[in-house]
């Protein structure tokens, strides 16, 4: 996340018992983390998506890390991961924090291209996207996603001034759809929707952990063709094998400042869980 400033409103919530909930910056009604420029936020929705794009489009906490380290690892060099020195947001920029500027730069830079394809983030809804490009959604169980988000929220207290925050507190807001990116239930719908499209992966990310390989196979297909399905499985399944061990849990959570800033240590970690049912813990 970056630290820039917002010249929008600050937003605090706080339930009808008067406790305390996150702040956010209030731009025109929608909400966003500390640290997004509101200009950068209006610049992105002007961004005109190209035939080469390619995003990874989910509501926050539904495995979208987990799935921008799959694609690169599938189509970057021979199944390389990305490095320790490296940042996933430098090579699959988030379009509502850069803009849509940033990402039309990165044409001369190449930084977020891989076999063609420009590699991009968003959590914006399908109605709020000017479309042209590819897409891949994760959708994820909603309690398995609202006890994520809440982690999340309480690990960035620069962000969200949440660092001690209630649980029940979240749970209001997140199904009144009054957190960062706004709605989940509109925003899976609007993707949902278009489930069938050409231009449209839906992959729910239950189907992720529980049998990989064939979801990757599944991408594989949406975005190269047989082409890079059969890379993907030569050799015996060499490349398959190497985007298996680098994207599981336990590699994941090695060198954790690839995926985000710095957390304190009395936070749970970035990547925490990544199981399906986790919900169980706080529901």
């Amino acid at each position: 996340m970056s630290n820039s400033n917002s010249n929008s409103n600050s937003n605090s919530n706080s339930n009808s018992n008067s406790k305390k909930g996150p702040s956010y910056t209030n731009h025109n009604g929608f909400l966003m983390p500390f640290g997004f420029p509101a200009q950068n936020f209006s610049n992105a929705l002007t961004y005109q998506s190209q035939p080469n794009d390619l995003f990874v489009a989910t509501y926050p906490k539904c495995g979208t890390t987990l799935m921008q380290h799959i694609i690169y690892t599938m189509l970057n060099n021979d199944g390389v991961p990305i490095q320790p020195h490296e940042r996933l947001d430098q090579i699959f920029p988030h379009l509502e924090e850069v803009g849509a500027d940033y990402i039309d730069k990165c044409n001369s830079t190449g930084l977020n291209i891989r076999r063609g394809k420009r590699l991009i983030k968003t959590h914006l809804p399908y109605d709020w996207m000017k479309m042209g490009a590819k897409y891949i959604f994760v959708a994820r169980n909603p309690k398995d996603c609202i006890v994520s988000f809440y982690h999340h929220t309480r690990g960035f207290p620069q962000h969200y001034d949440f660092e001690n925050g209630d649980f029940d507190v979240f749970f209001e807001l997140f199904c009144q759809g009054k957190v960062d990116f706004g709605d989940y239930f509109h925003t899976l719908r609007s993707w949902f929707n278009h489930r069938h499209d050409d231009h449209v992966l839906f992959v729910k990310y239950e189907d992720v952990c529980r049998d990989k390989r064939n979801v990757i196979l599944q991408i594989a297909d949406f975005i190269g063709g047989q082409e890079l399905r059969q890379e993907l499985l030569r050799n015996d399944e060499c490349l398959m094998k190497k985007v298996l061990h680098h994207t599981s849990l336990e590699e994941m959570k090695k060198d954790p400042l690839r995926w985000c800033s710095e957390r304190k240590v009395e936070h749970t970690p970035f990547i925490r869980l990544g199981q399906v049912g986790g919900w169980k813990e706080l529901l």
